[in-house]
C-alpha cells in the first residue's frame, strides 16, 4: 500500500498541471477571437451602402497587408457594419463584395498604432459586365476620440535630425511635452515631462509590452544611455497624454506606445552613417579654443521573407562612437585660480593677511580640479524580430533587442584641443 502512495501523489500533480496548461491554451485561443484591441495594434472599421443608401448585410470585406500579403476577412452585420481589430500597423488595401453588387476596392490606407481607419463603401448593382471601382480615401480616427494623443510616423523618425538619434526626443513634437529640467544634462535631453508632470511618471510600451525600469520608474536604459532602440528599427509611436484606454497600462503622465519594424515579402534594408565634428563648431565663449570632439553613428538593417505571406524576419545593428571632452574652467576662463588680496580699507578681495595661507591652499586644490577631461562613449544596439502568421486570427511575434555602452573619462592636456 505504501509503495503506491507516492505514485498516486505524482499522478495527481500531473493531472493538475495538465488541467492548468489546458486552461492557459483555451484562454489564449479565446483571446485570439476577442474583438478588443491591444496596445500595439490598430483597427479597420466601416459600413457598406447600396445605391439607394441602405445598409448591406452579409457582404464580405477582405483586407490585405501590402507588405506581408496577410489576408483578413470579415462579414458585415445586419446594419452593414464591419470591424477588423488587432491589425498590425502598416499599409492595407480593402475589397468589398456582396451578391448582385459590383466589387469595390479602397485606395491604399495606413493603419496607425492605437488608431482606427474608417471606411465607407457604396456598392453599385452589377451589370452585364462586372467592373471594380475604387472608393475615395478613408478618414482616420483615433481609438479613443476623447484622448489627447499624437502619432510620430516613420517619415518623421527617419528624416528629422536628432543629436544622438534618440527617437523618443521626437515626442517633443507632440503638444504638452517638454524637457524635464531635473533630468536635463549637457549631453542628454533627460526625461520628458507631459503636462507638467515629472518625467518618471510616464510609461513606455514597445510592441505592446512593458518597457519600464521598475526600480527607477523610467524607460529601460533611462536617459543615461543615448538610446535603447535605433531609429532605423522603429516604425512609429504614439504619445497619449490623457484619457487613454486601460490597455495602455498605468501612468500619471503619458504613455509612449512604440511599434518596431517587421520583415515583408520583399527583401529590403538600409545603411547609414552620421558624423558630427568640432571642425564645424563655433568657439565657446569661455574657451580660447574648440574642444576636439567627434560623434559617429553608423549601422544597417535587413529584412525579408522566410516563407512568403507567412514568416518574416527583420534585424539591425547600430554603433555609436562618442568622443566629447569636458572642459572645466573658472569664470575668467582660466584653469588656475589666483586669489586677490583685499584692498584697504574695505578689504574687497579674496583674502586678508591673516588667512592668506588658508585661502591659497584652497585655491591650489580647486586649480587641481580644473582642466580638460576626455570623455569617450562606445555603444551598440542590436535588434532581431521574427513574425509568423499562425492563422488568420493568430499572429506570433518574437523580438530580441540588446544594448551595451562603455563610458571612459580621463584627464587630458590642453594641447589636445584643436585651436582656431
Amino acid at each position: 500500500m505504501s509503495s503506491h502512495i507516492p505514485q498516486t501523489g505524482v499522478s495527481s500533480l500531473h493531472i493538475k498541471f495538465l488541467i492548468r496548461l489546458l486552461l492557459v491554451v483555451v484562454l489564449m485561443l479565446l483571446a485570439g477571437r476577442s474583438n478588443g484591441q491591444d496596445a500595439s495594434t490598430g483597427a479597420l472599421r466601416g459600413i457598406l451602402f447600396d445605391p439607394s443608401g441602405g445598409q448591406i448585410a452579409g457582404a464580405t470585406v477582405v483586407v490585405v497587408n501590402s507588405a506581408t500579403g496577410l489576408r483578413y476577412s470579415v462579414t458585415s452585420d445586419a446594419e452593414g457594419r464591419f470591424a477588423l481589430e488587432l491589425l498590425q500597423p502598416g499599409d492595407y488595401i480593402a475589397r468589398a463584395e456582396a451578391p448582385g453588387m459590383s466589387p469595390q476596392m479602397s485606395p491604399p490606407l495606413h493603419v496607425e498604432v492605437g488608431g482606427v481607419a474608417e471606411l465607407q463603401f457604396r456598392l453599385t448593382v452589377a451589370g452585364a459586365k462586372e467592373s471594380v471601382t475604387v472608393s475615395g480615401a478613408p478618414p482616420l480616427v483615433d481609438t479613443q476620440p476623447s484622448a489627447i494623443s499624437a502619432v510620430i510616423d516613420e517619415r518623421a523618425i527617419s528624416d528629422l535630425p536628432l543629436n544622438g538619434r534618440r527617437f523618443t526626443d521626437l515626442a517633443l513634437l507632440a503638444p504638452g511635452v517638454t524637457q524635464d529640467p531635473r533630468g536635463l544634462t549637457s549631453t542628454s535631453n533627460g526625461d520628458l515631462a507631459f503636462g507638467g508632470i515629472r518625467g518618471y511618471q510616464s510609461s513606455y510600451l514597445v510592441d505592446g509590452g512593458d518597457n519600464n525600469n521598475s526600480f527607477f520608474g523610467q524607460a529601460r536604459g533611462r536617459y543615461r544611455a543615448p538610446y535603447q532602440f535605433s531609429n532605423e528599427v522603429v516604425q512609429e509611436f504614439r504619445v497619449s497624454s490623457n484619457t487613454y484606454g486601460a490597455e495602455l497600462g498605468r501612468a500619471g503622465g503619458a504613455v509612449v506606445n512604440v511599434v518596431t519594424k517587421s520583415g515583408s515579402n520583399h527583401w529590403h534594408g538600409t545603411s547609414f552613417y552620421f558624423l558630427r565634428d568640432s571642425m564645424l563648431n563655433a568657439q565657446h565663449a569661455n574657451l580660447n579654443g574648440t574642444p576636439d570632439d567627434r560623434q559617429q553613428q553608423f549601422g544597417f538593417t535587413f529584412g525579408g521573407p522566410i516563407k512568403r505571406n507567412k514568416i518574416f524576419f527583420f534585424g539591425g545593428l547600430d554603433q555609436h562612437i562618442f568622443h566629447v571632452p569636458t572642459a572645466v574652467r573658472f569664470l575668467n576662463g582660466s584653469t588656475v585660480l589666483v586669489p586677490q588680496k583685499g584692498a584697504e580699507p574695505l578689504h574687497h578681495g579674496d583674502y586678508e593677511d591673516s588667512d592668506k595661507a588658508l585661502v591659497f591652499a584652497a585655491a591650489d586644490q580647486l586649480s587641481a580640479m580644473a582642466g580638460n577631461f576626455r570623455s569617450k562613449l562606445l555603444g551598440n544596439s542590436g535588434f532581431f524580430k521574427l513574425d509568423d502568421s499562425l492563422t488568420p486570427r493568430h499572429f506570433l511575434s518574437v523580438r530580441l533587442s540588446t544594448s551595451r555602452y562603455y563610458i571612459f573619462r580621463s584627464r587630458q592636456s590642453y594641447h589636445e584641443f584643436r585651436d582656431q
